[in-house]
């Protein structure tokens, strides 16, 4: 009988010409979470940087700024949501700060996942210090933390010997507790090197530093993606490793430190302070960069 009365009732709205309204349907958030901070840039300059907002009847995504207006600008991701929109398809959206070594003003936002991309070629144009240049054949270490430092914006009116200075030394000759020997010339019988814990505590004296050693290099990528050029640990010319026992333990007796600040297909981008600034075969840097994961990023 309430069927009947029912169906009677929809008919007669009908011949009155009266229509029913079904509830709009509205966004929603589906679910949220942290995730470990990574790097993208503008993918879609028609992308737009939002917010998530409730006007008491739904959500609703207001926009800030348009990514046109951030061209070349890295994004950091520290969180993701699925959101659910109006038309009933669900769409991944990540919360993101800009980063950029020439401004410390950021913006913030959440942006589809569509319009931001992972950059197929970074060149972060690092300035080059020569170690050549002041005759310190053991200080490699010293100026590619330096070159990063000045990328950076830091004691850029401060020069390698100046900054050498302040090198903290191992009184046991211990690279994993200071550096070992002298950077200006050649001590038979000591590794002449500091390790990345050290060489990051040291840089943090000036600017953020953080020793990554472990990193693979998709990690160090993600990290030029960011702004971040990488302190790393390789062999001279990028030869086959020759291995020396101390009593600290097993060193590479040919090994050299350089900053990477770039990559594109098939190659990556140093700061060589016994070389230039040059591209090296991934398969080289790979193989050479491999030997130990000793990497520091200048944050």
């Amino acid at each position: 009988m309430k069927r009947l009365l029912v169906a009677g009732i929809v008919l007669l709205m009908t011949w009155l010409g009266v229509t029913t309204v079904q509830a709009a349907k509205t966004s929603q958030i589906l679910s949220q979470k942290n995730v470990t901070p990574f790097g993208k840039v503008t993918g879609n300059p028609k992308g737009k940087l939002v917010t998530f907002e409730n006007d008491g009847t739904g959500l609703i995504l207001a926009t800030t700024h348009q990514l046109k207006s951030f061209p070349k600008t890295a994004w950091i991701i520290s969180k993701s949501a699925l959101i659910q929109k109006a038309n009933g398809k669900n769409y991944r959206y990540y919360y993101v700060t800009s980063t950029s070594p020439k401004s410390k003003k950021t913006y913030s936002g959440w942006v589809w996942r569509g319009d931001l991309k992972t950059p197929a070629t970074v060149n972060l144009g690092a300035p080059y210090v020569s170690q050549q240049a002041v005759k310190a054949w053991m200080g490699c270490e010293s100026a590619s933390l330096l070159e990063g430092l000045h990328y950076k914006g830091v004691l850029k009116s401060t020069g390698l010997v100046a900054f050498m200075k302040k090198l903290p030394r191992s009184k046991t000759n211990n690279p994993n507790t200071g550096f070992a020997g002298s950077p200006y010339k050649v001590t038979p019988g000591v590794f002449q090197s500091i390790f990345p814990k050290p060489l990051a505590k040291w840089g943090n004296r000036y600017h953020k530093v953080k020793n990554i050693s472990g990193a693979n290099l998709s990690k160090l990528r993600s990290q030029l993606r960011l702004h971040n050029p990488v302190v790393v640990y390789v062999t001279l010319h990028f030869a086959k490793a020759q291995y020396g026992h101390y009593f600290w333990g097993t060193g590479i007796n040919n090994s050299h430190v350089m900053l990477l600040d770039g990559y594109k297909k098939g190659a990556y981008h140093v700061a060589d302070p016994n070389q230039g600034k040059y591209w090296v075969s991934a398969k080289k840097f790979s193989r050479s960069y491999q030997y130990k994961h000793f990497a520091v990023a200048i944050q």
